[in-house]
């Protein structure tokens, strides 16, 4: 994925874009030039080509959840008119499940050295972007707020709801009459190969990583039903793959975790250790 803007990071030698993108960290892997990228947490490059992207070239576009930009500029280099990349800009805005939120020593401003969409404002700036960021919650998405999309993307993003009904109802009302909802989320290995072609979840709702409803492939079909679109066109299942920083967050040791990845290799082909079980779905509204 290359995104040099025109007057972006072309224009700046390489050891100063390196030295720049080092005082951030990065949820994503993020190419800015030829032989330089963020040292993100985890990488999708490797899955853009399984991703059944719409054309978006013309057409104004909206990535949910951005972070750190990684769909926002992705579908700016594929020739989208315009981009608005949405985000919570507080971190106290995220859904922490109850127990977490009463407990009188959590500070969740606390949980990281930097500003949120820090990593998406220095990439705009690197690349010569023309996203236009915009703060705000999924659940307040309307077109009065923000307006209507011939495209929208929502990226590792229902399993950390507290509601993905009522999220994609909200993100129903923003997508145009013909346009398109492109969903990218979290399949839980362990539900999937339980569910036997049913729509089962396992619900979570503690800790500070606010995962909530890990959905079965089935499941992750029936939120999407029920939320008001049906389904075009789907990858094959993917991982969304680890970096080094992220690594050792999940632990494939021992005869569980071998398990777990042999489980993980055999519906994707992928090899890699510790990574996410994915799949995308290109929808459209149903009413």
């Amino acid at each position: 994925m290359s995104q040099s803007g025109p007057s972006g990071a072309s224009s700046l030698p390489i050891s100063e874009i390196q030295r720049r993108l080092g005082e951030l960290s990065f949820y994503h892997s993020i190419d800015v030039r030829p032989g330089v990228s963020t040292k993100g947490w985890w990488d999708l490059r490797h899955a853009l080509p399984l991703i059944p992207f719409p054309e978006v070239r013309g057409k104004r576009c909206l990535d949910i959840g951005t972070w750190d930009g990684f769909y926002a500029f992705e579908l700016e280099r594929r020739g989208a008119a315009e981009v608005v990349a949405l985000d919570i800009p507080d971190v106290t805005d995220i859904d922490f499940p109850p127990e977490v939120k009463a407990d009188p020593d959590f500070d969740a401003r606390s949980m990281g050295s930097q500003p949120r969409n820090a990593g998406f404002h220095l990439l705009h700036e690197l690349l010569g972007s023309r996203v236009q960021f915009r703060g705000g919650n999924v659940y307040d998405l309307t077109p009065s707020f923000i307006g209507t999309f011939d495209v929208v993307v929502m990226g590792s993003i229902l399993l950390h709801l507290r509601d993905p009904v009522r999220a994609l109802d909200a993100v129903r009302t923003v997508v145009s009459p013909g346009g398109a909802l492109l969903s990218v989320d979290y399949i839980h290995p362990i539900a999937h190969l339980l569910a036997w072609g049913r729509p089962i979840f396992e619900l979570r709702g503690e800790g500070t990583d606010f995962q909530w409803w890990l959905a079965s492939d089935a499941g992750y079909r029936q939120l999407l039903l029920v939320g008001g679109f049906t389904i075009d066109r789907a990858s094959k299942m993917f991982l969304l793959r680890p970096s080094d920083p992220a690594s050792a967050l999940v632990d494939e040791s021992g005869a569980r975790g071998r398990a777990r990845w042999l489980m993980k290799t055999a519906m994707t082909g992928d090899r890699t250790r510790g990574g996410h079980l994915h799949r995308a779905y290109l929808t459209h509204r149903r009413f």
